[in-house]
């Protein structure tokens, strides 16, 4: 039995293509409200957590902040305490690799497996079913998460043995996307000030060299909420690995103006 924890904007239509896919699913989020949303898509919930972790084999972890996944994991009656030898735990939360690594070496004293498994393509492909995933941690595990991701993710890329490292490679995409949010907005806000059509102007765009996904997304930057923080872990990755990013550093403090952003 699959257990999936978080149901949010994109936690919810993943548990649904599971659902969906005809796997043997139950699901939990600290919101009444949104199990109650799934339940009414047909699914089974748990209200009390750490049953349903004593009864997974395999569990995925969706949660908003690197806080809420250390509490699943650690609280009394969580992963640790809960969950039996050899359990497969994904988790898809964006965290700092340095806190998945060391989480990744305490499960092993509780021989439960771990796999980084954060994804990609924001919320519509959640809904659709084309997330883009990247994976680290041992091989044979991730392979297994594969095939668990398959009813949500269209494209996955194998990253290496290293947990946290998915975590990074999701890191250095965020971070790119950011950089040209604060283009478009920029360059959008330029073409307003000379009265051009900036829908017909942006639909031009993506078709010359100044393309990029959130250019062709724009009308869903909205659904977009992690700006600050991605960008504060990607500062925080450079900063332990001693290494300059002076341009996304700029792109940390343009990026919360940007007012078509639903900043988290």
């Amino acid at each position: 039995m699959m257990l999936f924890l978080g149901l949010g904007r994109m936690g919810l239509p993943m548990a649904e293509h599971v659902l969906h896919a005809g796997a043997e699913i139950v699901a939990y989020d600290p919101s009444d409200a949104r199990m109650n949303l799934f339940t009414e898509a047909g699914g089974n919930v748990v209200t009390d957590l750490s049953s349903g972790l004593m009864e997974a084999r395999s569990i995925v972890i969706m949660a908003g902040t690197e806080a809420q996944v250390a509490d699943i994991f650690s609280r009394a009656g969580g992963i640790f305490a809960s969950c039996s030898a050899g359990t497969l735990v994904l988790n898809i939360s964006t965290v700092a690799p340095e806190f998945l690594h060391s989480l990744g070496e305490r499960a092993k004293s509780h021989r439960i497996r771990v796999v980084d498994a954060p994804v990609c393509r924001a919320e519509a492909a959640a809904k659709t079913g084309t997330l883009l995933a990247f994976l680290s941690g041992a091989k044979d595990d991730c392979d297994e998460a594969i095939e668990l991701m398959r009813p949500y993710c269209s494209d996955f890329h194998y990253v290496g043995s290293r947990l946290g490292a998915a975590q990074v490679a999701k890191t250095v995409n965020n971070l790119i996307l950011w950089a040209t949010v604060v283009a478009n907005y920029e360059g959008l806000q330029l073409a307003t000030s000379w009265q051009l059509d900036t829908e017909s102007l942006r639909r031009a765009l993506t078709t010359s060299s100044a393309d990029n996904w959130a250019l062709r997304h724009w009308d869903r930057s909205g659904e977009w909420p992690w700006s600050i923080k991605d960008m504060q872990i990607a500062l925080k990755i450079a900063k332990g690995a001693g290494v300059e990013l002076p341009l996304s550093e700029k792109v940390e403090q343009l990026v919360k103006k940007v007012k078509v952003l639903n900043h988290a």
